[in-house]
């Protein structure tokens, strides 16, 4: 992987992730509109109640701020993919396992970007409910946490089996 891509990537990583967590942009731009709120997305699980129940404590000017968090995770999905992809390369030469974490990295961003693009439509459509939808987006949280977990194990993995050659 190019070196530019990298640097590139990671510097946009960390600075989506400041911008998320420590600015009025993300999370505490939300929390002045619900004090208690925690992002769908970090959720292992949630029902369709929960992604209502949320748009309800946050208010209009809430959502409004959540949205803009929803564009900049568009920006940290693309960063943390070069990230992912980079220590992949980093961790083993060796076809096989490369391909798996390839395929791991790109189906968590894939279900990130799903994730992301359904929260968008059922905030954008609220107070209307689409109870399909926001369950279907549940599913896509979680199953981007088991690919997430899955990526980690198999670099762990192959990192041991490329220490031990």
């Amino acid at each position: 992987m190019n070196t530019w891509v990298m640097i590139l990537g990671t510097t946009g990583f960390f600075l989506c992730l400041m911008l998320m967590e420590f600015t009025s942009l993300g999370v505490r731009g939300i929390r002045r509109y619900d004090p208690g709120f925690g992002l769908l997305d970090m959720r292992l699980r949630y029902d369709a109640k929960t992604v209502y129940q949320v748009f309800d404590q946050i208010g209009r000017a809430g959502q409004k701020v959540y949205k803009y968090y929803l564009f900049l995770d568009y920006c940290f999905i693309a960063c943390f993919l070069i990230v992912m992809l980079a220590l992949s390369f980093r961790v083993t030469a060796d076809p096989v396992q490369r391909n798996i974490l390839i395929v791991l990295a790109s189906a968590r961003a894939l279900c990130d970007i799903l994730e992301n693009t359904l929260l968008m439509v059922l905030i954008n459509n609220y107070p209307q409910q689409n109870l399909l939808l926001a369950t279907v987006c549940s599913w896509a949280t979680t199953s981007k946490f088991i690919f997430m977990f899955l990526w980690v194990g198999m670099l762990i993995l192959a990192g041991i089996m490329n220490f031990i050659k």
